[in-house]
């Protein structure tokens, strides 16, 4: 039995509810006759209001063909036919809908007139005719938004030619621009209409009239296929991407395009994704060597987290670059992996500058320590044991010395802000032990020393041996008058200087009648 509260529920317009609600209510109570001519009246009106929607969008045929038609639907001449035919030419419905629409206009007319069947009697309609007739008119224009049909996307697929078919200009990693455009101009077409639409367009992408063309089928398929979900589209554009990658395989253009929706990636079939990857895997290595189609793979290996075609690609990193390569070209491997280098490399150069630092030689430490920073040092230091902490905050302070200008540039008193404040607590530690015995550390490298300090009192107060530093410092000015001069030099660095004043002033009592108290 036919749902009618459902096709009420699914029609909006309350004038044409209204003439589909006497037509359902007269034949429920057995008026088959009245059903008939209530339900033919909703839908005739119902085609005259999509024909206004039509011209109010400023379509031409509809336009044209509306002139023509509503002096005869005011004169109350004979327009039904003609109405049908209109419908059908702007492609509203299709000839085969038309059609039916004719023979439900004769069978109307046959209960709507007195006619005679062979035996001289008055037709009559079963109720098998009646669902019938209610059923197939909601489902040809009752049913359907004021949509077009064929000949509008035969405009389209001339018109999409053009450069200026889209309102800006189009870059393939910025298509979701144009999404509202691709949005509007879907919407206006017949469902029914919409896989031959697609299907066209990919036939035209295998041989595009210009460069512009193909963008713009990119741009179309593409927006269509990250919003077919939102869309409601009655086909899965994935089938027909499998076919295009089947027959003609695919260009870095067409997947920067496809990367505006990375997650589509995901929907094609095993047999395309490996066809992607067999394609991208030379292009790949031509990129990590030499940085070809840079923009494209660090846009599309930022997506390994969500596109599995990328986190192989990602995870053959390591088998096409050692870790000394990783390291000796860190600039470089930087460049191209972006983030990524230290996602990748980052622990594995981690581990390998642990080692360095403890020789302390500076050819080897400054390249090692230079790709670690690019890796993020700090963060991965935050992730280690608190003995491993420990143990790092030592080699860091020991790989101090004139020719480790990473270690000095690392600590120095402008990247403090960088350094957790676990390892600023670990350092100053090893510091203090260390300037007991060191008296290379004491002096050239107390703007260092200073870093940690401002770190630690900014986050966390006084720190306890500062007092007994400062003695230490005293002690060492007396014996060596060349040192005063070298605290002295700390007031190149503004910040620093006011910094170093400020102890100074604070710790008045401990530096009175010394040399230090003159820099107050």
């Amino acid at each position: 039995m036919l749902d009618f509260d459902e096709i009420l529920v699914n029609v909006k317009n309350p004038q044409v509810k209204k003439y589909l609600e006497e037509s359902i209510k007269s034949y429920r109570v057995g008026n088959y006759r009245s059903a008939i001519l209530a339900v033919w009246i909703a839908t005739m009106f119902d085609l005259v209001k999509k024909f206004e929607i039509l011209v109010d969008q400023r379509e031409s045929t509809a336009i044209s063909k509306w002139n023509n038609l509503k002096p005869k639907i005011e004169d109350h001449k004979n327009w039904e036919m003609e109405l049908i035919h209109a419908a059908k030419a702007v492609a509203m419905i299709s000839r085969y809908e038309a059609d039916t629409l004719e023979a439900l206009s004769k069978t109307r007319n046959r209960y709507a007139h007195p006619s005679f069947d062979d035996v001289g009697t008055l037709f009559d309609p079963t109720p098998e005719e009646v669902r019938y007739f209610i059923r197939t008119l909601y489902d040809i224009v009752l049913s359907q938004p004021a949509q077009l049909g064929a000949f509008y996307v035969n405009q389209l697929l001339e018109a999409i030619k053009s450069p200026t078919f889209f309102s800006t200009r189009l870059f393939a990693d910025e298509l979701v621009s144009a999404k509202n455009d691709v949005s509007e101009k879907i919407s206006r077409i017949n469902q029914k209409q919409i896989p031959r639409l697609i299907k066209e367009l990919f036939q035209a992408l295998n041989s595009p009239s210009s460069s512009e063309h193909e963008l713009n089928i990119l741009c179309f398929v593409i927006n269509l296929w990250g919003t077919q979900a939102e869309l409601q589209l009655p086909i899965e554009i994935s089938a027909y991407w499998d076919d295009y990658i089947s027959d003609k395989g695919l260009s870095i253009r067409a997947l920067e395009a496809i990367l505006n929706y990375p997650e589509c990636l995901n929907e094609l079939s095993e047999r395309s994704q490996q066809a992607i990857d067999t394609f991208l895997r030379p292009e790949f290595l031509d990129f990590l060597m030499l940085g070809i189609s840079r923009k494209f793979f660090q846009k599309f290996l930022a997506y390994a987290d969500i596109v599995p075609l990328a986190k192989f690609l990602l995870d053959d990193v390591l088998n096409e670059i050692s870790i000394n390569e990783a390291m000796q070209r860190s600039g470089h491997f930087e460049d191209v992996l972006g983030d990524k280098y230290g996602e990748i490399f980052g622990q594995a150069i981690f581990n390998e500058t642990r080692q360095i630092l403890l020789t302390c030689d500076g050819y080897k430490v400054n390249p090692a320590l230079s790709a670690l920073r690019k890796c993020g040092i700090w963060k991965i230091a935050s992730t280690l044991s608190l003995t491993e902490q420990e143990s790092f905050a030592n080699e860091l302070i020991n790989s101090l010395n004139s020719n480790n200008w990473e270690t000095m540039d690392l600590l120095k008193f402008n990247n403090r802000q960088d350094i957790p404040i676990k390892l600023i607590k670990l350092m100053l530690e090893q510091w203090s032990d260390k300037i007991q015995t060191d008296s290379l550390i004491k002096i050239n490298y107390l703007e260092h020393y200073l870093a940690l300090v401002e770190r630690y009192t900014t986050e966390l107060g006084t720190y306890v041996r500062l007092e007994e530093v400062l003695k230490i410092l005293i002690a060492i000015i007396k014996d060596n008058p060349d040192a005063l001069e070298r605290i002295s030099k700390l007031s190149s660095n503004e910040s620093l200087w006011t910094f170093w004043r400020k102890l100074l002033t604070e710790y008045r009592e401990v530096i009175v009648s010394t040399p230090l108290e003159e820099m107050i």
